[in-house]
């Protein structure tokens, strides 16, 4: 990860700045020859860097500083490493080369070079788009954008860009994960959280979808590029992470298994990103809700590979358990979609038709058999009624028609028209089987209604599986887990602990994206 590398090298610059200091003023010190700090250029030089290296350093280090500076303040003073790297080119003399004196023509080139990048960048992938459509949430505001054949062949997936709206302030470019539009891959989208001063006074200055100017500049490569390294991923997002993770998705989905953890509190973001998902259907898709607002009954009573569960998510548990099921096949994603759900749904219909036939078997060893029927296909019956059920004044939201949300709430309602008002219930409140009178047709199509709502997937990673951890520490390194990688997009520290934690014991690859700067 460069940015990652990038922060590493600041730290060590700056501790190493003063020791390398102290030393050197206690020998001259020693000498005699203190006079050298301001009469010598390799004093001099050595003064200027002292001075700005702790204002480049320590103000994108210190989480203090971070809250209490405003970002573009913080950015722009870590531009004095111009300062730094004249003044290091100065410190040594190159008279002393081939034994020392090499940092004026490394470091020159280095700045040089990076100059020259910065110019290509701001001349060549820097552009205006006029009409960028700007769609307003409560917690934040939506970009889609058309850019140009240039800026697709650069990169057609994914990526980082800065964005710059000058109706708000023309000199502050802020960094953004760019995802497809679902409904149009030629165009790019950029979901801006309203969190700081710029991103609410974007939100404010919108009170209402707009269409306006912007300027946006890249595209940068993302630690998430490196998925294209895995034949297995666990895409793991806190908040507004996400958006990332739905590129990576939307470009391995045919050829990978993608699996996605992602923990949101904010209801209308899920709900807009539940529209806009196109999941992959050989990967789990977990969303951990841990927000306070109320879900809609239709998201909460997902029965596929796509769950959504209350509560923050248990990383140590899920991960392993994630592998656990793929590895082993006892918890295959696919087993969970609806296609597949269908076939079960068929097959402990037809069933249930055939245990109602038979006389010589009371109650209970009909529905030992139903749950074995159950079972063998990865799933459970449990009475799930009141889970889908409507409180009451409380409608399904109305969404896009075709969206998965839409559908969900459509299926709902179906559900309870069809299941309301003939009194001939296939099971009992206490799950037990009773016989129908209808027609043979019509009772199975009853049945399929009333069984959907009852099935519940056998294997459940967000649950402990006493085999996952032992199972995955058990598996080979070069031939199993290299094929695996955990990438994260969020700025959640105690995440980003437990990943690393995750990485270390069971050797799996992780790459981490963070704009916590």
């Amino acid at each position: 990860d460069n940015h990652e590398l990038h922060e590493y090298a600041g730290r060590y610059i700056a501790i190493d700045v003063w020791i390398h200091t102290f030393f050197h003023l206690l020998r001259w010190g020693l000498q005699g020859n203190i006079q050298l700090l301001w009469t010598h250029k390799t004093g001099l030089s050595g003064l200027i860097v002292v001075a700005v290296t702790p204002i480049i350093t320590v103000l994108m280090i210190s989480d203090k500083c971070k809250r209490r500076i405003k970002y573009e303040i913080r950015k722009g003073l870590h531009y004095l490493f111009y300062a730094f790297a004249v003044g290091m080119c100065f410190h040594a003399p190159t008279s002393g080369i081939p034994n020392g004196g090499f940092i004026a023509p490394v470091l020159g080139f280095c700045i040089s070079l990076y100059t020259l990048d910065a110019l290509y960048v701001y001349f060549f992938m820097t552009e205006n788009i006029d009409t960028t459509i700007f769609h307003v949430l409560p917690s934040g505001v939506e970009m889609t954008m058309a850019v140009s054949e240039s800026f697709q062949k650069r990169m057609n997936k994914g990526g980082i860009a800065y964005v710059c709206l000058p109706w708000v302030s023309k000199n502050q470019w802020h960094a953004f994960s760019l995802f497809e539009d679902p409904r149009n891959n030629q165009k790019k989208q950029v979901f801006m959280l309203k969190t700081g001063d710029w991103t609410t006074a974007v939100h404010d200055a919108l009170q209402r979808n707009t269409v306006r100017p912007m300027w946006i500049s890249g595209p940068f490569i993302s630690p998430f590029n490196s998925a294209v390294l895995y034949d297995n991923q666990i895409l793991v997002a806190s908040g507004i992470g996400i958006t990332p993770a739905l590129s990576v998705i939307n470009a391995h989905k045919e050829l990978r298994r993608v699996n996605l953890i992602w923990a949101c509190r904010d209801a209308a973001m899920l709900e807009f990103y539940i529209e806009h998902m196109k999941v992959n259907s050989d990967g789990w898709n977990l969303i951990f809700y841990t927000g306070k607002a109320p879900l809609d009954p239709a998201v909460e009573g997902l029965n596929t590979n796509v769950c959504i569960i209350k509560g923050r998510p248990e990383l140590e548990k899920v991960i392993p358990n994630i592998i656990y099921g793929i590895e082993s096949e006892t918890g295959l994603p696919e087993k969970y979609l609806e296609s597949e759900r269908e076939q079960v749904k068929r097959r402990l219909a037809d069933k249930l038709i055939e245990l109602e036939r038979r006389n010589d078997l009371n109650k209970s060893q009909k529905r030992l058999q139903l749950n074995e029927v159950a079972q063998s296909q990865g799933y459970v019956l449990q009475h799930q009624n009141t889970i889908l059920q409507h409180e009451e004044g409380k409608p399904v939201v109305q969404t896009r028609k075709g969206s998965m949300y839409g559908n969900l709430a459509n299926s709902v309602t179906e559900w309870q028209m069809n299941n309301t008002g003939d009194g001939n219930n296939l099971l009992d409140t206490d799950n037990e089987c009773v016989v129908s009178t209808m027609r043979q047709s019509k009772q199975l199509n009853l049945m399929n209604k009333r069984i959907s709502h009852m099935l519940e997937s056998g294997f459940k990673p967000w649950e402990y599986h006493l085999p996952a951890s032992s199972f995955v520490s058990s598996l080979g390194k070069s031939s199993v887990l290299d094929t695996w990688g955990v990438l994260y997009c969020g700025g959640s520290p105690p995440v980003q602990a437990a990943l690393k934690r995750i990485s270390e014991e069971y050797q799996i690859n992780l790459n981490t994206e963070s704009f916590a700067w």
